[in-house]
């Protein structure tokens, strides 16, 4: 039977998972932003000294210690972010398939439930609107329980185990 309660993700709690989550957005962008600072300053320098008449050099121990910093942050952002969206995306994909393979083997009594801010949300909606109507318009010879689509063979058996749609 399934649970009217809403799944929790790698056991944290709501509260721990916000703080975590704003740390995943605010980490990066203020690593950014002062990676971004400190290029701007040594760019300025360089253009300081350039119109100063002195002679600058750009490869410089400083200058690949700027710009090598600024370009791991940047790729250090871009994985995190893409890992964060991969997963808004792949947590919700595996809920829809465990949700269609509950409905083939019978199972139409329950909703479909993603977290806030995970992608395929229409796609879920969708589901949960396809569940209502096979509860609604059960197929001809099915039979539906309060959660469960019997065979209407008189053998209790689940839809599903042996019949293929």
């Amino acid at each position: 039977m399934p649970s009217n309660r809403p799944e929790r993700k790698c056991g944290t709690r709501p509260d721990v998972r916000g703080r975590l989550l704003r740390l995943a957005i605010l980490l990066p962008a203020v690593a950014l932003m002062v990676g971004l600072v400190v290029l701007a300053a040594y760019c300025r320098s360089l253009l300081d000294a350039a119109t100063r008449g002195e002679q600058t050099t750009i490869g410089t121990f400083g200058f690949w210690l700027v710009v090598g910093g600024f370009l791991l942050t940047c790729g250090a952002v871009v994985l995190l972010q893409s890992v964060r969206l991969a997963g808004r995306v792949a947590g919700p994909e595996y809920r829809l398939r465990r949700a269609l393979q509950r409905i083939r083997s019978g199972d139409v009594g329950f909703r479909v439930t993603l977290r806030r801010g995970d992608l395929l949300g229409g796609i879920a909606h969708d589901c949960n609107a396809l569940i209502d109507w096979l509860n609604a318009n059960p197929p001809a010879g099915v039979q539906t329980g309060s959660d469960v689509v019997d065979l209407a063979l008189g053998t209790g058996s689940r839809a599903g185990h042996g019949v293929r749609p």
